[in-house]
């Protein structure tokens, strides 16, 4: 995956950030109009996972019981959310039981803020191996993008939480940085992001391409920055994470549907 051209250019000048606060105001004082997640359509290339979920297909079934675990930092934590169960974990239990109203699902939330990868292989054992998950959602790579000069042992970190993960059984996806200004001027994040892609692909785990998916709706037009994110130039919003859980469900979706059907 070549480097995103994103990357480099005006996104890291002071100009482009004063033009964004101010498009943020405007959005703010801008009465809400009532909006749906099928404004958040993502071509089908975007969606695949690139890798096929046989355990979560076999336990997505009439009587069946899905246990998911979504470890990461705070865009798995739902920091930028008006309220925990706006956060992506929980949209992406009730979309899931909405598609899937005969199998129990079950989704905990095990992101906390701030977080790098070597703090989330610290607590492993007591938030995913102890949990006994049928998938774990982990999301990586922003605060290492956002802290590091460069990549150090992120690769290999990567392919550690892979390897518990099929200890125990349980399927993965990996889900990269999100698409945003304070990533974007980071050097360092094309880097992250060539890392998790390649990481995915040796491994053989699925990889949900927050990025890409995330830039394809700013440039598209409709779901621009003040759209999506809190103004923090970081941190999705209640529609950010909306749009987020339901990517992430199609994606879950188009991976187990050749099995489930």
């Amino acid at each position: 995956m070549p480097p995103p051209a994103r990357l480099r250019g005006p996104l890291a000048g002071r100009r482009f950030a004063a033009f964004l606060m101010a498009a943020f105001l405007i959005a703010a004082a801008a009465p809400a109009g009532a909006w749906s997640t099928d404004e958040c359509d993502v071509p089908e290339d975007l969606l695949r996972l690139d890798a096929p979920l046989p355990r979560t297909a076999a336990r997505l079934v009439p009587g069946g019981t899905l246990t998911i675990v979504t470890i990461g930092s705070s865009s798995t934590f739902g920091a930028g959310a008006s309220d925990p169960k706006m956060a992506y974990p929980s949209r992406l239990k009730r979309m899931l039981a909405a598609e899937f109203p005969q199998t129990r699902i079950r989704v905990m939330n095990r992101g906390v803020n701030g977080e790098v990868v070597a703090d989330m292989l610290a607590r492993w054992e007591r938030d995913v191996t102890a949990l006994a998950p049928d998938l774990v959602i982990w999301q990586v790579g922003a605060n290492s993008a956002l802290r590091a000069a460069r990549l150090g042992d992120y690769a290999e970190k990567l392919r550690d939480g892979v390897a518990r993960t099929r200890a125990i059984g349980a399927e993965m996806i990996l889900m990269d940085p999100q698409y945003a200004p304070k990533v974007l001027e980071r050097p360092i994040a094309a880097s992250v992001l060539i890392a998790t892609d390649q990481v995915a692909r040796q491994t053989g785990v699925g990889l949900f391409r927050r990025f890409d998916i995330m830039r394809h709706w700013v440039q598209g037009g409709v779901l621009t920055f003040p759209v999506l994110l809190d103004t923090d130039l970081l941190h999705l919003n209640d529609r950010g994470y909306a749009c987020v859980a339901a990517a992430l469900t199609d994606s879950i979706i188009h991976a187990t549907r050749p099995l489930t059907d």
